[in-house]
């Protein structure tokens, strides 16, 4: 059984994810649990809420052909991630990795960045994302 979280971790949760709600200029709302800011094409700023939402890395071997063994590598959620979304209240996004995305699934998404600002020729300072489209993951 995994251990239980303190009262403590869990109050700080609660306000990393209520003070870090922001409500976009087309009436969405996020929390940015990334540890870098999100700057939206609609001028609103982010910033990370204190919460960053990881994921563990589990490897299952598919196959071998005689020299090299294949790997899938699945990405799941942590117990300190489950328990920031149950933070979360309903109706708002999370801001986060492509990675905590597939792990974590709806409502966790990843900012979809703007055709100017994509591909790697974009420092992430300088990079925008859109506020109408965001990649998700899960149904």
């Amino acid at each position: 059984m995994a251990p239980q979280m303190s009262e403590d971790v869990i109050s700080d949760v609660s306000s990393a994810v209520n003070d870090g709600v922001t409500v976009l200029s087309n009436g969405v709302k996020v929390v940015n649990s990334s540890p870098h800011p999100f700057v939206f094409d609609d001028g609103t700023v982010v910033p990370p809420c204190g919460a960053t939402l990881n994921a563990r890395f589990i490897e299952r071997e598919t196959g071998t052909d005689g020299t090299v063994t294949f790997v899938v590598t699945d990405k799941v959620p942590t117990e300190e991630g489950t328990a920031f979304l149950d933070a979360v209240p309903d109706g708002v996004l999370v801001l986060g990795s492509l990675i905590a995305a597939e792990a974590f699934g709806f409502p966790v998404v990843q900012p979809v960045p703007t055709p100017e600002t994509a591909g790697r020729g974009t420092a992430p300072a300088d990079r925008r994302v859109r506020s109408d489209r965001f990649t998700r993951f899960g149904e």
